[in-house]
C-alpha cells in the first residue's frame, strides 16, 4: 500500500502568505481610498466625522493591513530559503510584498493621525 502524499508546510505557509498579502493589500488600498478621499492638502486637513461609517473604515482596515502584513511576513520569511520548499520564489515576493503593505499602511495611518480634523456635525434633538 502506498503511502499518501504529505503537503509540504514550507509550501503551505507560502500559499498562505501569498492569500493573506492579497487580504492585506486590499485593506491598504481600502485606508488609502477612505484617508485621501476627504484630505485636504493645501491645508494639510484629513476631515472625518467621529464615530462614522468612514472613521471604522479608517480603523478597521489600518489594524486588518497592519495584522494580515505582519503575520504573513513572518509566515513568509519561515518558509523563504527553505531546501525543501518548491515556493521558495513565491515565500520571498510575498516578503516583499508584506513588507511594503506593513510600510504604506503604517504611514498613511500616521499621516491621517497627525492631519485629523474632527468636522462637528449638528446635534439631532
Amino acid at each position: 500500500m502506498a503511502r499518501k502524499k504529505r503537503a509540504n508546510p514550507h509550501e503551505t505557509q507560502a500559499k498562505i502568505s501569498l492569500v493573506l498579502s492579497i487580504v492585506g493589500g486590499l485593506s491598504m488600498l481600502l485606508l488609502i481610498v477612505c484617508v485621501f478621499r476627504h484630505f485636504h492638502f493645501s491645508e494639510f486637513a484629513a476631515l472625518y466625522v467621529k464615530k462614522s461609517l468612514r472613521f471604522y473604515l479608517i480603523l478597521a482596515s489600518t489594524v486588518g493591513g497592519l495584522a494580515c502584513g505582519g503575520i504573513g511576513f513572518f509566515l513568509s520569511l519561515n518558509s523563504a530559503g527553505q531546501k525543501r520548499n518548491n515556493l521558495s520564489k513565491l515565500a520571498w515576493q510575498t516578503f516583499f510584498i508584506h513588507a511594503a503593505i506593513i510600510l504604506v499602511t503604517a504611514c498613511v495611518f500616521i499621516l491621517f493621525y497627525f492631519a485629523r480634523s474632527e468636522v462637528a456635525t449638528a446635534a439631532s434633538g
